[in-house]
């Protein structure tokens, strides 16, 4: 809470604002896709009079404050707060009563240039390969015997821009027998080793890559066949990385904690520290710094750009859209009846429950969040008023879109 109410300060720079400033003559010197093109358009447009707005007035002060539309591209950084907030919301009724892992499948250097020149391809592979894993250490019973839930997450960047495609996974501590009978829990500190994963990982994403080379999938890549050859041999002597953290605290920070990770991209503006003309400098890791002339800043950042309707949050096994009605209301009917959280010293622990009727009720959306309200924003001139809808203006009239600043009332 900020002091006397006033609303919080908007960040110093902008990511959109410098790329208003060196976007049109970095598009003279470079050759970009469509979908960077689009990117570049979106942000560089973003809350200004080029997408309209709307007219509003303080209720306590009466200053008035035009407010414009944003682009709602899933790459700015300005459009990703409310966009997190609504899809916590959503995701709320899935929530699963138990603990929670994470883990990072990540593609070797070696593969960077295939994924720069086939990236829907690759990505889907590193999805497909990731959740493979996962489900079949899930249903072997050595690690668990039981069918988990996890949702994985594509990232491209480092900390400094750099391209590094990998996926990170939040999967249950636990999961559903196959009878729907038991839930079976993991050892808190442990779900399944990393050693063991990185094998399995690289052979079911090799055996994959190999699969649609031999389909023609890759011509885009122009390799040769001796060259293909060359580097799927190097990367099956290679130890991929399989990285994992320990359970969280509890399910209540799962939802805000995997909301960071569903909606963040390359960069935000709260990691920019100096704007110059020739020089940008932003936060990387700690107290680390990067700075970037801007041809170059806004060169790493459009590597990030995804492919057109990409999707980048997927969900799996209890969590899959075919399960959720079924299998993963079962599972929280299971989790509800019982505290499945008993310390135990095996490494799974079962949770039973034997009766057929339906999951209870999901926790309410409206009483699990803050209301909407209380992330509306203040006026931006006494800090204390709400602001109540006047007009829409601009020479392009109304338009209707998702995150429209609300009609306060």
């Amino acid at each position: 809470m900020h002091a006397h109410g006033t609303a919080p300060a908007p960040p110093r720079f902008e990511i959109n604002a410098i790329l208003r400033t060196h976007g049109p003559a970095f598009r003279t010197r470079h050759a970009l896709s469509p979908q960077q093109h689009r990117v570049l358009r979106d942000l560089e447009r973003c809350r200004t009079a080029a997408l309209g707005g709307h007219l509003y007035q303080c209720d306590q002060c009466a200053a008035e404050t035009v407010l414009y539309n944003s682009c709602l591209n899933r790459h700015c950084s300005t459009c990703q707060g409310p966009a997190q907030f609504h899809w916590i919301a959503q995701r709320q009724k899935r929530l699963l009563a138990t603990a929670y892992f994470h883990l990072v499948f990540t593609l070797p250097a070696q593969l960077r240039p295939l994924a720069r020149a086939c990236p829907q391809l690759l990505f889907d592979l590193l999805f497909s390969a990731a959740a493979q894993t996962l489900l079949a250490f899930g249903h072997d019973p050595q690690w668990l015997g039981a069918q988990i839930g996890f949702t994985l997450v594509l990232h491209t960047w480092t900390r400094d821009l750099r391209f590094h495609p990998h996926v990170h996974g939040i999967v249950t501590g636990g999961g559903l027998t196959p009878d729907a009978q038991r839930w079976l829990s993991s050892d808190p500190d442990f779900l399944f080793p990393v050693e063991a994963l990185s094998p399995v990982f690289r052979g079911k994403f090799l055996e994959a890559l190999i699969d649609r080379h031999e389909q023609g999938a890759l011509d885009n890549a122009r390799l040769t066949p001796t060259a293909f050859r060359t580097l799927t041999r190097r990367l099956s002597r290679l130890n991929w990385v399989v990285y994992s953290k320990p359970s969280f605290a509890g399910p209540d920070h799962i939802l805000n904690y995997l909301g960071r990770y569903t909606h963040r991209v390359a960069l935000s503006n709260s990691r920019l520290l100096s704007v110059r003309d020739d020089l940008i400098t932003f936060r990387t890791r700690g107290a680390g710094t990067c700075s970037l002339p801007p041809d170059q800043f806004i060169r790493r950042f459009l590597l990030h750009v995804l492919p057109d309707r990409f999707v980048k949050i997927r969900h799996y096994g209890l969590l899959a859209p075919a399960n959720v009605n079924t299998r993963l209301a079962r599972a929280q009917q299971l989790l509800a009846s019982s505290d499945h959280n008993t310390a135990s010293p095996t490494r799974a622990t079962a949770t039973s429950c034997t009766s057929d009727s339906p999951a209870a009720a999901a926790p309410d959306e409206e009483a699990a969040h803050p209301s909407a309200a209380a992330h509306l924003p203040r006026c931006p001139h006494c800090g204390t008023g709400r602001l109540v809808l006047l007009g829409r203006p601009g020479p392009r009239g109304y338009r209707h879109r998702r995150n429209d600043p609300p009609p306060f009332t």
